[in-house]
């Protein structure tokens, strides 16, 4: 099990193949009574795809037992379903299985087409209500994933967790001018480049560069194209210095006051979200004034079938969709024409297949609730030509 990153995302859209199963479901953090309920819940899920293989793909019951048993294994998995967060997706193919635990709470709903659903993870990689937290104190630093409604602490390699874990034997001691007096036992005096306050401060500014470093690296990974902002939480006299060495391009300027060593992750999710939720209204504002000032321009479509061409034929920058919608069908790309069926019998979700398509091309995709629509519509593209 990996995170889910973009270029997740991107891998599962390549698996191209006759059974593509993807499941979907909301799970929880252990309570008991939850762990009890999440294996029944993916065990129905497992039926209604075994019924599906039976009757639309014509497959025996040793065929459809043998695809499935990385996830029916599942199941009986105690340990398993005591470690879940908001949401778990499964993939199953005829040569690969995979799992993710996700922040964001997902419908119930399993598919078998010639491609993953991959629409419930973009908001997990694209724009969405994701942002990190940096706690920062001198004692300790803390980094947190966080939604409107999740919290998750990140580790991540390479960076200090304290000051003091950087303090005797780093790099800092190489920027002071050393030189020691006499013999072995006498003192070895240190010259900095003013009093103790500027070497405390040359001290702190070293701590906050690896702490940069490392977060910096780690966010533009995780995500190439679209940023997830961060803020940060320290008292009133760090915010000054670690900005002064922050090379992260999404850092907010407006930070949290206050002594995070004393705060729980919930207190910190409820005081950053109010921050930074101005900064994913202005996101979706600016992207809902590109469609307007493009409307009627022939650089905008609201048509599914128009719009699973056009994505297919790499035109499409900004893709648009609202969460929880599909119709099924095909897209006959020599003749360019898009055929609409009910699901199954060969067909696949045309809105699951616009939004891989953008991604594969370069464009990017926003997965949108019904009021953060504009205009109301289903789906909107914009095009780059």
């Amino acid at each position: 099990m990996k995170e889910v990153t973009k270029k997740v995302v991107e891998n599962l859209i390549k698996e191209k193949d006759d059974l593509c199963i993807s499941i979907y479901m909301p799970t929880r953090a252990a309570a008991s009574s939850e762990v009890k309920k999440m294996p029944i819940q993916l065990k129905n899920l497992l039926n209604s795809v075994k019924k599906e293989l039976q009757e639309k793909q014509n497959m025996g019951t040793r065929g459809i037992d043998e695809l499935l048993k990385p996830a029916i294994n599942l199941i009986g998995d105690r340990v398993f379903w005591q470690n879940q967060k908001e949401g778990l997706a499964v993939f199953i193919n005829l040569k690969q299985f995979y799992y993710f635990r996700l922040n964001s709470e997902l419908p119930e709903k399993a598919t078998v087409s010639q491609h993953f659903n991959i629409i419930p993870l973009i908001p997990e990689v694209m724009f969405n209500d994701i942002y990190y937290v940096l706690a920062l104190s001198r004692n300790q630093n803390r980094i947190f994933r966080c939604t409107k409604e999740s919290v998750e602490k990140t580790d991540i390699e390479g960076i200090p967790e304290s000051l003091k874990e950087i303090s005797k034997y780093d790099e800092y001691e190489k920027t002071l001018r050393s030189h020691s007096h006499g013999s072995e036992g006498r003192k070895v005096i240190f010259h900095g480049s003013g009093d103790i306050g500027a070497e405390k401060r040359e001290e702190l500014l070293h701590y906050f560069r690896q702490i940069d470093r490392g977060l910096t690296k780690y966010l533009n990974q995780i995500s190439q194209k679209h940023k997830f902002p961060l803020i940060v939480m320290c008292v009133k006299d760090l915010f000054p210095l670690y900005r002064e060495v922050n090379s992260y391009a999404y850092l907010l300027e407006k930070n949290i006051e206050g002594n995070p060593d004393e705060s729980t992750p919930d207190s910190i999710n409820r005081s950053t979200y109010n921050i930074v939720s101005d900064y994913f209204r202005d996101q979706l504002e600016d992207i809902t004034r590109i469609y307007h000032n493009l409307k009627g321009t022939g650089k905008t479509s609201t048509q599914l079938e128009d719009i699973v061409s056009t994505s297919y034929f790499s035109r499409v920058e900004h893709l648009l969709i609202k969460k929880n919608v599909s119709q099924w069908g095909d897209f006959n790309a020599e003749e360019n024409k898009v055929h609409l069926a009910e699901e199954g019998n060969g067909q696949y979700d045309l809105y699951n297949f616009a939004a891989a398509n953008t991604i594969s091309n370069g464009g990017q995709v926003y997965v949108l609730e019904k009021d953060q629509m504009p205009d109301g519509e289903d789906i909107i593209a914009m095009y780059r030509f």
